[in-house]
């Protein structure tokens, strides 16, 4: 949200004021359906809301904006199509292999379950008027410090894990690029390798502008500083723009400022980014690095369910 011009995130949908829902409803904000915890598959995340809610969210607040009479019907789809809509979901659907919801023999089955539930979603936030996609892979799980101390590979990446996490990323690329030109003309998307750029950070650390710790938490405790929650209580690094991780399954303020640069960025297209840059999604450019915009005139739709 800062890089394309706005101080943070639109406020979570649930917590709006009814001053805050106007301004919503007049289209002089964007909208965020984010649930920490949830996934694809309904079964995820229990109690979270779930990525189908939170686009049935997104087609209430359509209908009420229509409805409220703020906006017409042809103003709000043209202003829908030039929004940029950003989902990152995925990881903790790789939770149920570590649940007993799925087994590694089941692999297969489950990740294409994932992949078709996920174009499911992504095909009705079409229909209902999204033009530009921003998707967000899965991160390589098994580099997790919290999946490290659980499956005892505190020196190394569990293998097995990030193999799921690839099935997942290369299917979606293939499945979402034929949705794309068998029924949603008019699409343009990107799809990050946040895969890519923390196995990136997670390798070479000390390559990367002052990054130097990227096995241990920042915050936690045990193993790692990664058998424990985050807490007030927690131990705490001294410097944590020098941690790729904050927790044991999420990156830090200083990883992800990294990792927002190399989607954005021009010069990281072949590399992190396709079949475009989030920078020339957003401003429609196919060419050129992008630098910082000042603002986007259009809202910013963020349905995100954290790993």
């Amino acid at each position: 949200a800062q890089r394309v011009g706005f101080d943070m995130s639109p406020l979570a949908y649930l917590s709006l004021t009814p001053q805050a829902s106007l301004d919503l409803l007049s289209s002089h904000v964007g909208a965020n359906y984010a649930s920490g915890g949830s996934g694809i598959l309904d079964d995820t995340g229990n109690g979270t809301i779930t990525l189908r809610e939170q686009v049935k969210m997104f087609a209430d607040t359509k209908a009420t904006m229509i409805k409220a009479n703020k906006l017409g019907n042809n103003r709000v789809n043209r202003l829908l199509s030039q929004s940029l809509f950003l989902i990152s979901t995925a990881g903790n659907d790789f939770l149920a292999f570590g649940d007993g919801r799925a087994t590694r023999s089941d692999a297969s089955a489950y990740i294409a379950k994932m992949v078709t539930t996920y174009l499911k979603h992504i095909k009705e936030l079409y229909r209902l008027g999204a033009r530009r996609l921003g998707l967000l892979d899965a991160l390589p799980i098994g580099c997790l410090p919290g999946c490290r101390t659980s499956f005892g590979h505190d020196d190394a990446c569990d293998a097995a894990a990030n193999s799921l996490a690839r099935r997942f990323n290369a299917l979606l690329r293939l499945e979402m690029a034929s949705a794309k030109a068998a029924s949603m003309p008019g699409m343009e998307y990107s799809i990050a390798s946040i895969y890519g750029i923390f196995s990136d950070m997670i390798t070479n650390p000390e390559l990367d502008n002052g990054l130097q710790e990227a096995t241990s938490a920042c915050c936690g405790g045990g193993r790692l500083n990664a058998e424990l929650d985050c807490s007030a209580s927690s131990n705490l690094c001294t410097d944590r723009d020098g941690y790729v991780f904050w927790d044991k399954v999420h990156g830090t303020q200083a990883a992800y400022q990294r990792a927002v640069a190399a989607m954005f960025d021009g010069a990281a297209l072949t590399k992190f980014t396709e079949p475009v840059s989030f920078g020339q999604l957003i401003t429609g450019k196919q060419a050129a690095p992008v630098a910082v915009l000042d603002k986007l005139e259009r809202p910013y739709v963020d349905l995100e369910a954290e790993i």
